[in-house]
Parts: structure tokens; C-alpha cells; sequence
């Protein structure tokens, strides 16, 4: 069994494909099921050599940031 992740890129074919995945799963030749993706669900991007540059200045300054909140920050 394989698993595939579809986008559909054009909203004027998204009923077609919609249909077409549906008639698919009425004859059991496979699985479909819509999936939302949330905001917390999307990929994290690591921090830039500015934002860790930044991150290093502020902190000679004084201890501005916590451990965990840098490692946040830099998706640690």
C-alpha cells in the first residue's frame, strides 16, 4: 500500500478531482480522506544567520531570551 499527498493547485478543477478520488473510493480501489492543515501543522523555518546574529547580540546584552524560547526562536 502506498500513501500519496495531493494538492490540488486550480480551484476550477477542485470538484473534478474531488469526484474523480470519490468514485474511486465507492469501488474500494482506495482511501480517501480530506485533511486540513492548521497553522501549528505546517513545517517550522529555521531561524536566519541574521535573526541567530541578533539573537547572540541581544544576549551579551543581558539574559533577554530563555532556553526554551531561543530554541523556539531557532526552531531547536
Amino acid at each position: 500500500m502506498k500513501t500519496y499527498q495531493i494538492k490540488i493547485l486550480t480551484e476550477t478543477e477542485q470538484e473534478n478531482i474531488e469526484n474523480f478520488l470519490n468514485d474511486l473510493a465507492l469501488k474500494g480501489t482506495i482511501e480517501f480522506d480530506e485533511i486540513t492543515v492548521s497553522q501549528d501543522d505546517q513545517k517550522s523555518v529555521p531561524a536566519s544567520e541574521d535573526q541567530v546574529e541578533e539573537i547572540i547580540d541581544e544576549s551579551e546584552i543581558g539574559p533577554y531570551y530563555s532556553e526554551k524560547e531561543a530554541k523556539d526562536i531557532l526552531n531547536l
